[in-house]
């Protein structure tokens, strides 16, 4: 009998083992016949939108611990179910929730009546940080839909008591018997700094200059995916008593923050002109120095030309996914701006002379600097019988004026000439005929250089096209350059003697105007 006893013990011990090991060994996928300890994993960091192929990465740069980018005071755990109902809420208040360190992710270790396995297969998963009201949320959806509610209390230019944050579950896996479910928490808020610097390129302290956020957003989505809150959108107009010494610094850097903002407008042709809301584009009011004399500047934090692939449409339609990233502010998203002062600028903050450039748009934890400066010297030469005329005719050249630039100094960097509508291109004047037509083969798109060109021949602005005056009486286009590393708009339409007047009559400093007339 004791044999029998023994033998029927030694069976049982064999069964568990085989059980333990059948935990072990499942893949998730099925029904679970037991459940593991789970372990929550989470770090700070990556980029809540992609980042065009384009870009130029720089060195990786962490959240600062200074400015309480990166703490963690309360995470809630969601579970939603198969059909996006709530399944289980976790808040996680107590003082382990920093958790200890498992490789690049804090950990921690929940309890069985906390989260089960069973609880987590099939399901989806969110992890919220720092959000301290939140509450009546029983589907995905209204997840998705809520907002922070902390527009009352949010400060722009203050240091922030910490970062609302947010992350689905990324992976899940079974190490030494114990479920590690992993997230990556993304901030809510965009960073933005500004870096100013005098005409010979020497750092001006922030207590030299004075500055404000224009148009920057109050309240955001609790997750990624939720709407842009641009009901929170701050839209006072500016005014000199706003413009003030930088609050926050870092870096010998002036700091600001703002929820996720747009500025696109669809309503508008984005080939004759920018397809922006100016009343919601936030910016950079600046207040600097310039031979010993105060102006003001715009500096946008997020403003990029047109590239050749963003003229692409689908059945006569603008693509607006080329677009959308051009005028907007990213959450989870760093802006770093260098602004030179390196001319006069306006006279007051209504009118502030507006710097235009092409800066990139970078994850948080990845860093890069683009200037606004175009110290570059072009000496730009019109002809057309002693007047500066703008229009232009079919097939008749030599009715509009004709330019050419001499004496360029781009710094070695590359350049083109463009414009912002297909209907124009460019023709060299030693390419017309000598009644004044000439063949369509030789209009180029656009004019290129190197940073070695020292001049570019005579050349016209032309139709590419016959365009149809029945449906409106004039054509127009912008002429701009553009000069690359960093990407900039160049002045090819200013006078020699420094007025304010555009050396066209028509146009901006950067571009040149022409009408196709009727």
């Amino acid at each position: 009998m004791k044999a029998i006893s023994k033998y029927f013990a030694m069976c049982a011990i064999a069964l568990l083992g085989l059980a333990n090991t059948s935990c072990m060994s499942d893949d998730m996928d099925g029904t679970p016949s037991c459940d593991y300890d789970v372990v929550l994993e989470y770090k700070v960091g990556g980029s809540a939108t992609e980042t065009r192929a384009a870009v130029t990465r720089a060195e990786t740069e962490d959240g600062s611990e200074d400015l309480n980018e990166n703490k963690i005071d309360r995470l809630d755990l969601f579970v939603f179910d198969a059909t996006g109902n709530l399944v289980k809420s976790l808040p996680l208040t107590d003082a382990s929730v920093q958790g200890n360190p498992t490789k690049d992710y804090k950990h921690k270790q929940l309890e069985s009546s906390q989260l089960k396995r069973s609880e987590i297969t099939g399901n989806t998963l969110y992890l919220v940080a720092n959000l301290d009201n939140i509450s009546g949320i029983t589907t995905l959806d209204g997840l998705k839909a809520a907002t922070i509610n902390k527009a009352a209390t949010f400060n722009h230019n203050a240091k922030q008591t910490s970062f609302v944050m947010d992350a689905m579950m990324q992976d899940k896996q079974i190490e030494n018997g114990t479920l590690h479910i992993r997230f990556q928490l993304k901030r809510a808020l965009a960073k933005i700094r500004l870096n100013v610097q005098d005409d010979k390129g020497n750092a001006v302290a922030p207590t030299e200059y004075a500055c404000q956020l224009m148009h920057y957003v109050t309240d955001g989505a609790i997750l990624a995916e939720g709407p842009i809150a641009n009901n929170a959108l701050n839209t006072d107009a500016a005014a000199s008593s706003k413009v003030t010494t930088p609050a926050v610094t870092q870096d010998n850097k002036a700091v600001f923050y703002s929820y996720a903002n747009s500025w696109i407008d669809k309503t508008k042709n984005p080939y004759a002109e920018e397809p922006i809301d100016v009343s919601k584009q936030t910016y950079i009011l600046l207040k600097a120095k310039y031979n010993g004399k105060d102006y003001f500047y715009k500096v946008p934090v997020n403003k990029r030309l047109y590239e050749s692939n963003d003229a692409a449409t689908t059945d006569g339609i603008p693509n607006w996914a080329n677009y959308e990233p051009l005028y907007r502010l990213d959450r989870n998203t760093i802006y770093d701006v260098t602004a030179k002062v390196d001319r006069e600028g306006g006279s007051d903050p209504e009118n502030p002379a507006e710097l235009k450039v092409l800066p990139t748009v970078l994850p948080w934890e990845t860093g890069a600097e683009y200037t606004f400066n175009d110290a570059i010297s072009i000496k730009t030469n019109i002809e057309k019988n002693g007047e500066n005329g703008s229009e232009i005719a079919f097939n008749n050249a030599t009715f509009g004026p004709k330019i050419s630039f001499t004496e360029m100094n781009t710094n070695g960097k590359s350049w083109v000439l463009q414009t912002d509508s297909p209907d124009y291109g460019f023709i060299y004047a030693d390419k017309i005929n000598a009644d004044g037509s000439y063949d369509l083969a030789n209009v180029m798109t656009v004019i290129t250089g190197n940073g070695t060109t020292t001049e570019v021949p005579p050349f016209y602005v032309v139709p590419r096209s016959v365009l149809d005056y029945t449906q409106r009486d004039n054509y127009t286009c912008h002429v701009y350059m553009v000069a690359y590393s960093p990407n900039m708009k160049v002045i090819i339409n200013a006078p020699s003697d420094g007025s304010t007047s555009t050396a066209t009559g028509t146009g901006s400093k950067t571009d040149m105007v022409f009408t196709q007339v009727k």
